[in-house]
């Protein structure tokens, strides 16, 4: 075998040996995949809810994304669904985002919208909840 050949070899045998220990070890958040592999079971009890963050710029209402934040999508569900009252959070975030924007960028009111999913086929419908976002500081409780 030739040295590129060896050295491809060597590679393929590194890249498939770690992803082996990535699944024997259950390790989560492995560099070379980012892919949640081993997610702790959610019981029959736990319904699916996402938070969104709807914020007023001008006449307009629009949907902020996480990385519109500086977050990943991970990082804003630890800020926001692990507080029941996810306004005061958002508050802050937007606040800080604010402070780095030129005024006319700035948003003027923001809510963050909790949806709780119904089971399917119940013939329930989706709880949606809606919590203010502070964004003077004085008005943070």
């Amino acid at each position: 075998m030739t040295r590129r050949e060896w050295l491809l070899s060597a590679l393929f045998v590194a890249f498939v040996g770690l992803k082996v220990v990535e699944g024997v070890l259950a390790i989560e958040s492995w560099p070379l995949s980012h892919v949640p592999m081993f997610a702790q079971y959610q019981g029959l009890d736990r319904l699916p809810v996402t938070d969104s963050i709807h914020a007023r710029r001008g006449d307009a209402w629009l949907v902020l994304r996480p990385w519109q934040l500086g977050l990943n999508q991970a990082e804003l569900n630890r800020q926001l669904l692990g507080d029941p009252d996810p306004g005061v959070p958002c508050g802050t975030l937007l606040r800080e985002l604010n402070a780095r924007r030129r005024p006319f960028l700035r948003f003027t009111a923001a809510y963050v919208e909790r949806r709780t999913y119904a089971r399917p086929h119940t013939g329930e419908s989706d709880l949606v909840e809606r919590f203010p976002c502070p964004l003077a500081a004085e008005d943070t409780r």
